[in-house]
């Protein structure tokens, strides 16, 4: 349980933030190296519109949910669901 969102521990990956929330890490030593080691990684990629990242303060904010167009990902999504389906 290193991440909080709105001060409160979140500890399922696909939990769904929603705009205006806060993101930040528990203030622990092993939470705040994972956030030192992503910090640099925000250093050498651009951040996405949707969020902004406030480095020093070591939290994030979600400005807006992303839509599927914003998504430069090339993907078709009808493979997934039939890769998926044949696993059930």
């Amino acid at each position: 349980k290193h991440i909080l969102v709105n001060n409160r521990a979140i500890n399922v990956p696909s939990y769904r933030c929603k705009p205006k929330d806060i993101i930040t890490a528990r203030d622990r030593p092993e939470s705040r190296a994972i956030i030192a080691k992503n910090n640099k990684f925000s250093q050498t990629y651009k951040v996405p519109n949707h969020l902004t990242l406030q480095s020093l303060q070591n939290k994030g904010l979600v400005n807006e949910i992303i839509d599927r167009e914003s998504i430069d990902l090339n993907i078709n999504e009808l493979l997934v669901v039939e890769y998926y389906s044949r696993k059930a």
